[in-house]
């Protein structure tokens, strides 16, 4: 129901008013509506763009930013798939299913990670085809998120 149709069907019950089509009251509210519409619209779409698994734009884009960059290549869903593994990696664990879900988070999907605990490494084999920028942004991620004592090499297999 529009702003308009619903203060008409408050005030009738009132019946100070004559709300009909041509009246005055009908033009103001007719005017009243036009703002309440947009307003509600606006925040109809606040509502939808705060929540990761509804937002469509701006939503996404300034999480997105938030984290590092805005990761427009790849489809709505994906994105929304990897801003979630994000927020839910934020000071968990050091183990490898966490590295998995951080390199899953990255937008990878064919990687192997093998550890030397003895030694304190790991090392990572990136099987996807990335451009240039994005395995920049992989790395970026990666030394962030990975813990610092652990010697990282990271290998691609293009």
């Amino acid at each position: 129901m529009d702003s308009y149709t619903s203060m008409k069907n408050k005030l009738h019950p009132i019946g100070l008013y004559n709300v009909t089509d041509s009246s005055n009251v009908s033009a103001e509210l007719k005017a009243y509506a036009e703002g309440l519409d947009k307003l509600f619209n606006m925040l109809d779409e606040m509502t939808r763009e705060y929540f990761i698994d509804t937002a469509e734009g701006y939503g996404l884009s300034e999480r997105e930013r938030f984290t590092t960059r805005e990761r427009s290549e790849y489809s709505i869903e994906k994105r929304r798939e990897m801003l979630k593994i994000q927020e839910q990696m934020m000071g968990n664990d050091c183990s490898p299913n966490t590295f998995r879900k951080i390199l899953e988070g990255c937008g990878l999907s064919d990687f192997e990670i093998t550890e030397n605990f003895s030694e304190q490494t790991v090392i990572i084999t990136i099987n996807d085809t990335l451009a240039d920028e994005t395995k920049k942004y992989v790395e970026e991620r990666i030394n962030a998120e990975f813990p610092v004592h652990l010697i990282i090499t990271i290998n691609y297999s293009e």
